[in-house]
């Protein structure tokens, strides 16, 4: 069964591929990433939200947001930026104009959408000369397409079925409460059983796959306080046990606990 993995992405990059583009792991990474449907249709779970992409839709992802697309056939420009990019070449305040901060899904309108291609076709041609000489053009490019983006005017109503959305909903908000998953069926009214088979035939990935991977995440953010000790931790984030945490975070993270503090004191 798949499973939500930490994907590594550069600092930039920019991609135009065809086809189906299967994703088969619900994944997140520290990089935002900028998604433009030319052609075709796709489905992409976001955060807690299903959407459904159609030609000349825009998707923006901040980051550290769990999301995975499935679906048809579609052709699509992918851009990842990372924090540590817009850096290079703004300024706090410039960044904060950019309004990447929260998801973002829409349909442009005409004029709008021929500027984008037009941009997203110049930055695919300089990036696909591999001369970080041309990054300053392409970070200048960037802001401008995603300040074209921010002062749009936006309307797009997700779809999902809604029963998944809210226990989606429910273990993002109460994953520290959540010892099992008898507790979530019980929630909703459903037997556990038919509880994981929804949840695994619309995220196709386990129900216990996701909600360890949101503890996970937490449990990640909490070591930075070297205050707080591993049974802190654990409790916290809702595992029964320290030598637990230690289990599922070895699995995700594919280190310890100890070592991934050590890594975080190094840096």
């Amino acid at each position: 069964m798949p499973q939500v993995i930490y994907d590594i992405t550069p600092d930039f990059y920019i991609g135009k591929d065809a086809g189906k583009l299967a994703m088969n792991n619900m994944h997140y990474h520290r990089s935002y990433e900028l998604y433009y449907c030319f052609r075709g249709e796709r489905e992409y779970f976001i955060g807690d939200e299903f959407y459904r992409i159609g030609e000349g839709d825009i998707v923006l992802i901040p980051e550290e947001i769990i999301h995975r697309t499935a679906g048809k056939w579609a052709t699509r420009f992918l851009i990842c930026f990372s924090d540590t990019f817009l850096r290079r070449f703004f300024s706090e305040d410039m960044i904060s104009a950019l309004h990447i901060s929260d998801t973002l899904v829409f349909h442009p309108d005409d004029e709008l959408r021929d500027r984008i291609e037009a941009e997203l076709n110049a930055m695919l041609g300089e990036y696909s000369e591999g001369s970080e000489e041309n990054f300053p053009s392409l970070a200048s490019r960037l802001a401008r397409l995603l300040l074209d983006i921010a002062a749009a005017p936006k309307s797009y109503v997700p779809y999902s079925d809604r029963r998944i959305a809210q226990i989606v909903r429910y273990i993002n908000d109460h994953y520290s409460e959540i010892n099992d998953i008898q507790q979530i069926a019980d929630h909703f009214f459903i037997s556990k059983y038919h509880l994981c088979r929804i949840f695994s035939k619309n995220l196709g990935i386990s129900l216990i796959s996701y909600l360890n991977t949101i503890k996970v995440r937490v449990a990640a953010e909490l070591m930075k306080n070297e205050k707080l000790k591993l049974t802190d931790i654990a409790t916290h984030c809702g595992f029964n046990s320290s030598s637990y945490l230690c289990k599922v975070f070895r699995a995700e993270k594919g280190v310890s606990p100890t070592v991934y503090r050590k890594n975080l004191k190094g840096k």
